[in-house]
């Protein structure tokens, strides 16, 4: 992949790391990556570095091969906590170009910087673009897509020279033409070109492979009906889901949820497939043509089918992908969990909390954030879904003891306290109206979604080509390999997550405290909302009833400060309310 960084944007990102003892193993990873790049022509030419020779100079290990082999998971956590702090860095306008280390151990461009990129371009171009200069590039890409086995430094020179060309028209800084080169190359990456990612590598920043058709889209005046056209979206039918559901929910408190029967949903994992394995989806096919389940996308995987899945999760996965712009696309991170040990449950436990034990997992993806409510509004559009809530036309609705409102006539703000939590079933209670009717999601877009029941989750998981995450799998991401109780470490911190004592009194956007993610990157796992699992669990009452419940995980805006990654909930798979959202595993 040609460069998009430049040695000096490497240099100043570095010394902002500010890794004071150069004797830590943070400290010494970056500075033996920085010292495989000569000079600028480096930044082009290195396209890996051999994880075994880190190794080698991190651990002195010689040449001992089984000592090596052990090390690598090592390496992986050390480059992801590296690249936690290279992100902040780059929030933070204190890592101007936003690098990482990659996959192959070498300085990169990360997934949130080329989409920035991406957006200035498309905004800064407005209508000054001349289309003979966008078709003369994306001929140029086409050509080198289409023909792999042609000499493919030509091809990138071509490509070089459309970018620069097209730039002098945009009036856009000229001086890295490398970076739309980069950006275009990013989103179809050729498997000759590609080495193979071995599981134990960190991998924080996957590559999506996608249509060239899916490309960011710039609009200009006259390109007019020649727009590229997305996948067929009214051929996407409802999603049927099995409905059963009982009439009547009472009132409940969080840990206190009666028990409503629902049609039990399997939670056999989908298929992970490979990225070499999956084929080109190719949008003039259309969904018959490309396999894909077009009278109810995704709909035969709510029902636990995951077993089946296999590539045609993926091809959903990709689907759904192509439907989201920019910003959504920000919210649909999804971040490797390396394979290894890791540590769950409590020392001491309290009520329904596990003993500490370690888990084994295999290599897996998680959501970096709750899912959306821009998110879930794109799978409603797409499938004409009815969630639960909408089905029972209530939810269940919570009111934190504490909010703080600004009086609109004096300016001041004013704290309201209330003797406990209160909640009540709300008619009209649902998605798109959390705390019922006259609530919208408005300024919400990037809150996460609430009021969806365990099968609202599965379902819009399945149609994504995706999963809930077991409780383990749940954990893991979210206390790291070190085993930590919180995000951030062992210790508490003020103003780090969405509870009781925020005095917010209703969820927050999903990047609200990213500054707190943990090691991995993962975001918002503590507080805000509670998230459902695939895990479940017989009923914590005595109840003639055999439906299960289901292990929730995370605590949610109503937590007191007491919450901890291990704490973990029981709840009828059947119980939306505006404290209960998810996340989803690739």
């Amino acid at each position: 992949m040609a460069a998009v960084i430049l040695l000096t944007g490497i240099d100043e990102a570095l010394s902002n790391l500010n890794y004071r003892n150069p004797n830590t193993l943070k400290a010494r990873l970056v500075h033996a990556i920085r010292g495989f790049y000569e000079d600028d022509s480096s930044v082009e030419a290195l396209r890996g570095i051999d994880p075994e020779d880190l190794i080698r100079v991190l651990w002195d290990t010689g040449d001992d091969t089984a000592v090596i082999k052990a090390k690598r998971k090592n390496l992986s956590s050390i480059k992801s906590s590296v690249n936690s702090d290279l992100k902040r860095l780059y929030r933070d306008e204190r890592n101007p170009d936003g690098i990482i280390i990659g996959r192959n151990n070498i300085f990169e461009m990360s997934d949130e910087a080329k989409d920035n990129f991406l957006t200035t371009l498309r905004s800064t171009a407005g209508g000054a673009l001349n289309l003979g200069k966008i078709l003369e590039v994306l001929g140029v890409v086409n050509d080198l897509l289409a023909d792999p086995s042609s000499v493919v430094d030509q091809k990138l020179e071509d490509v070089r020279t459309a970018v620069h060309d097209l730039l002098e028209k945009l009036s856009v800084e000229t001086e890295r033409p490398q970076e739309v080169q980069d950006a275009l190359e990013a989103v179809e990456v050729d498997e000759h070109e590609v080495e193979e990612v071995e599981v134990e590598e960190g991998l924080e920043d996957e590559v999506e492979e996608v249509d060239e058709d899916e490309l960011e889209e710039v609009e200009v005046a006259d390109v007019g009906d020649d727009e590229i056209d997305e996948a067929v979206e009214d051929e996407v039918k409802e999603v049927e889901v099995e409905e059963g559901l009982e009439d009547e929910v009472e009132e409940v408190d969080e840990d206190e949820l009666e028990e409503v029967a629902v049609a039990d949903v399997g939670d056999d994992e989908i298929d992970e497939v490979g990225e070499d394995e999956v084929k080109e989806v190719e949008v003039e096919e259309g969904l018959e043509d490309l396999g894909l389940p077009v009278g109810s996308l995704g709909g035969e995987y709510s029902d636990g089918g995951y077993e089946k899945a296999g590539e045609a999760c993926r091809l959903l996965a990709e689907t759904f992908d192509g439907y989201l712009g920019a910003m959504e696309r920000f919210y649909n991170q999804y971040l490797l969990i390396p394979e290894g040990d890791y540590i769950v449950g409590a020392k001491a436990p309290k009520k329904d909390e596990r003993p500490e034990h370690r888990v084994r997992l295999a290599p897996f993806y998680i959501g970096k954030f709750p899912v959306t409510n821009a998110l879930f509004e794109i799978f409603v559009e797409k499938t004409g879904y009815k969630t639960t809530a909408e089905k029972l036309a209530y939810g269940t609705v919570y009111y934190g003891r504490f909010s703080e409102s600004v009086d609109e006539e004096t300016g001041l703000v004013k704290l309201t306290c209330n003797a406990a939590v209160r909640f009540r079933t709300v008619y009209g209670a649902c998605w798109y109206q959390p705390a019922g009717p006259g609530s919208t999601l408005h300024n919400k877009r990037n809150h996460p979604v609430v009021q969806v029941s365990v099968e609202d989750a599965m379902a819009f998981a399945a149609w994504t080509g995706k999963r809930l995450p077991t409780e383990d799998e749940w954990e893991a991401a979210a206390r790291t390999s070190d085993g930590r109780v919180f995000p951030w470490g062992n210790e508490q911190k003020s103003n780090s997550h969405n509870f009781e004592e925020s005095s917010v009194a209703d969820a927050t956007p999903v990047d609200r405290y990213v500054e707190f993610a943990n090691d991995f990157g993962i975001v918002d796992t503590l507080g805000n909302v509670l998230e459902w699992t695939l895990d479940t669990c017989e009923s914590p009452y005595r109840t003639k009833s055999d439906a299960g419940y289901h292990i929730v995980k995370g605590g949610s805006w109503v937590s007191g400060n007491g919450i901890r990654l291990f704490s973990r909930f029981k709840v009828e798979p059947a119980s939306p309310s505006n404290i209960l959202g998810f996340r989803c595993v690739a």
